[in-house]
């Protein structure tokens, strides 16, 4: 049943810097409303439960959570109905809204949690409707008792616990309905996978009785699990002998018939032939002998077997007491062999020997459950894990360049001897042993090794290897190439007009900088180096990025030194505010793992602009290498101070930056790593920015600022850094 909650939500001011951005990072300017109704989806898997008397949908408080397209939380609010009078604003952009009725915790009485979210745009000046069904996200828990068992018992304690948090249904909670049944409370529980119950009965004559236990596994959201408790007969007098409780547990159609006898001490006993855990590994194939014994003084009522059928969806359940001979033979015609449990028998074997090994590769639950002649139970559950009959395989590869990082998974409980890798190029007959460093994770039975000295765009195969085996699984990979981009060494350069630029011809688009707009007004703070160089020798240069102060128009501008692999656009002619249009990037598939290169820096006071505070303080360079897979350059402009966001840009794969404000005489060598934020995806571009302020963008810095740079090149063998990265498999 669904009732609607009329709630008109206007949202709260966002920070600018969890501002919206455009689909290529950018922030866009505008701010827009949004108005929303939230509706209440109560509905449950077992029955819809109704409110309670005196309630009403608007009594229950939603509150609201905002999240930008770079999933940060960007306003809150505690409860909607303060919407209308304080409106929420947001900035133009994608958003998720997520709704919710009240803080979830692990269990609780009468306090369901209702969760749900819906995606929308905001546009300029705009208001956007949108609608929230909040679902229950707890599991429910309701018990029952008929009317004789509040009659012959003095308590009748029903505990359930998720594993995190536990509720008591006790016996002062229930309350008469007007079915004749006693109902408790309802109970409400984070969704864990489990529900254990645990059921304490006490006589009216003070006698506590044995405690009832079981489990419900596959629990989800949004179910109501019903417990129904009720005696097979009155008895005449409760403490005089053995009773039958039964329950009748809905949720999953399972019904326990169970006795309880407070004078029978005996109980039957299920054992086993071999070494229990939480988990017990079979390997596929293996003979080693796993019989279950069950065996009982007062013989059997009920012996019930529960065991998997891999092509079916739950498990088998199979009474073997009295079990015919056409049951049996059918249980022997897939493994697994019973001795007969008709008649006055007092112990039976179940033998699993050849059908855990028969399974396919997973995990398996298997219960035997026990109920003697003089109405005692016993059960028990074991939980099999059936893997490989090699020691180990492989299982996964990250290539790179130069080198790959491998992982294979090995299938024994102790990490096997001489666990390792062989690697040989596709085309090759010899395998090489791989010699280096395994590094094995025995929670996940995982270990993973890099492959070094490999050449690029090279076809290679591996295998994981053991002392015992050599012939196993093997996977193929390619590696990637160890690409460069035109002129990194900053050789060569070229006059367009009155401005140099860092290329060999007009044919090469790959190095730009504000010389295209400046040299039109006399200045040109990019230039070619040819005396002050990292490596001498005949041709060599390097580049001077000078920061300086230009009069255009009639204004004058601070002009930051600059170099950047891209295109400049255009000149914004604007008397008041001029700047200029670039495009940032250009095409690259190649994933490096450093930029290296020669800097030389001497910084002045920052004396134009005060952006972040500089004035008065000592000018900043700045070197940027970014790997992104957008669709197109990324458009940059310095009038409008539109810029790439690196922090939250999703388009960014791999960043690295390099700032100082030393003043230094001599080149330094530099190496700024690329800190990867993704790992599966292939670069489109790369963007290279080097600046004598790093605020000139900002039109704030020292003017006389010279920053040198000299010798790029890309590292994409991890022995030529200091610390090579960490492994990047099994992420």
């Amino acid at each position: 049943m669904r009732r609607i909650l009329k709630y008109l939500m206007f949202p709260c001011v966002c920070l600018p810097v969890l501002a919206a951005c455009s689909q290529d990072g950018l922030q866009e300017e505008g701010r827009g409303y949004l108005s929303a109704r939230i509706y209440e989806d109560s509905s449950m898997e077992v029955k819809i439960p109704e409110l309670k008397s005196g309630e009403t949908s608007e009594d229950i408080v939603f509150g609201l959570t905002v999240f930008d397209a770079f999933e940060n939380q960007v306003a809150q609010v505690e409860d909607c109905r303060t919407l209308e009078s304080s409106p929420l604003e947001l900035r133009v952009g994608n958003y998720t809204g997520v709704a919710s009725s009240a803080v979830s915790g692990p269990a609780a009485f009468d306090a369901p949690f209702y969760s749900g979210s819906a995606e929308f745009s905001i546009s300029a000046d705009e208001v956007t409707n949108i609608d929230i069904t909040a679902t229950v996200a707890n599991t429910k828990v309701t018990v029952e008792y008929s009317d004789e068992i509040p009659a012959n018992f003095l308590s009748y304690d029903f505990t359930v616990t998720n594993g995190q948090g536990q509720l008591v249904f006790s016996t002062g909670d229930c309350t008469p309905s007007e079915e004749g049944k006693y109902v408790s409370r309802d109970g409400y529980f984070s969704v864990t996978g489990t529900l254990s119950w645990t059921l304490s009965l006490v006589n009216n004559d003070g006698q506590k009785y044995q405690d009832l236990t079981g489990t419900v596994s596959d629990v989800k959201a949004a179910e109501h699990y019903r417990f129904s408790w009720t005696l097979a007969h009155e008895p005449d007098n409760i403490g005089a002998g053995a009773i039958t409780v039964i329950l009748d547990d809905s949720m999953n159609e399972k019904e326990y018939d169970l006795v309880l006898d407070p004078d029978d001490a005996t109980v039957p006993v299920i054992s086993e032939n071999f070494e229990t855990s939480d988990i017990i590994s079979v390997e596929i194939g293996e003979s080693v002998s796993r019989i279950l014994s069950v065996s009982s003084a007062d013989g059997f009522s009920s012996l019930l077997l529960t065991y998997p059928d891999p092509s079916a969806l739950t498990p088998v359940k199979v009474e073997l007491a009295g079990a015919s001979e056409e049951t049996l033979s059918a249980l022997s015609a897939i493994g697994i062999g019973v001795s007969s449990a008709a008649g006055a028998v007092d112990s039976v074997a179940v033998d699993l020997t050849s059908f855990l090994p028969s399974l396919p590769i997973g995990t398996y639950q298997m219960a035997l459950m026990a109920v003697d002649r003089g109405n005692t139970y016993s059960e028990k559950t074991y939980d099999f894990e059936v893997i490989s009959d090699l020691d180990a395989e492989a299982m996964a590869v990250n290539a790179w360049a130069l080198f790959a990082d491998v992982q294979g998974r090995w299938f024994s409980q102790s990490q096997p001897e001489g666990l390792s890798f062989q690697y040989k190029k596709t085309a090759d007959a010899d395998w090489t042993d791989f010699g280096g460093e395994i590094i094995a994770d025995a929670a996940t039975r995982t270990y993973t090794a890099r492959l070094l000295n490999l050449e690029p765009e090279t076809e290679y195969v591996f295998r994981a290897v053991s002392a015992e085996d050599k012939e196993t699984k093997e996977l193929t990979f390619t590696t990637e190439s160890a690409g460069v981009i035109h002129n990194m060494s900053l050789d060569a350069w070229w006059m367009n007009g009155s401005a140099p630029m860092p290329n060999e011809s007009a044919d090469y688009e790959i190095w730009d900088s504000a010389n295209r707009g400046t040299s039109d007004y006399g200045y040109t703070p990019t230039t070619q180096e040819q005396t002050l160089v990292a490596v001498p020798g005949a041709g060599k240069s390097a580049a001077k990025l000078e920061s300086q102060l230009a009069n255009i128009l009639i204004v004058s501008k601070f002009a930051a030194g600059n170099l950047y692999t891209g295109k400049y656009q255009k000149t914004i002619m604007n008397i008041s505010n001029p700047g200029a249009e670039l495009d940032w990037g250009v095409p690259f598939t190649s994933r490096p793992l450093a930029l290296k290169g020669f800097y030389m820096y001497k910084p002045q006071t920052v004396d134009q602009g005060d952006y972040n505070g500089m004035s008065g303080k000592m000018d900043i360079c700045q070197i940027q290498v970014f790997l992104t897979d957008w669709d197109a350059p990324s458009r940059v402009n310095t009038a409008s101070q539109t810029f790439v966001d690196v922090t939250n840009d999703p388009g960014i794969i791999a960043y690295g930056s390099l700032e100082s404000d030393v003043t230094m005489d001599e080149y330094d060598d530099f190496t700024i790593r690329l800190e990867y934020r993704d790992l599966t995806r292939t670069p489109k571009y790369v963007v290279i920015v080097a600046a004598a302020s790093k605020y000139g963008d900002y039109f704030t810095g020292g003017v006389g600022s010279v920053l040198y740079v000299d010798e790029f090149s890309f590292v994409y063998d991890p022995s030529d850094l200091a610390t090579p990265p960490e492994m990047t498999v099994g992420r």
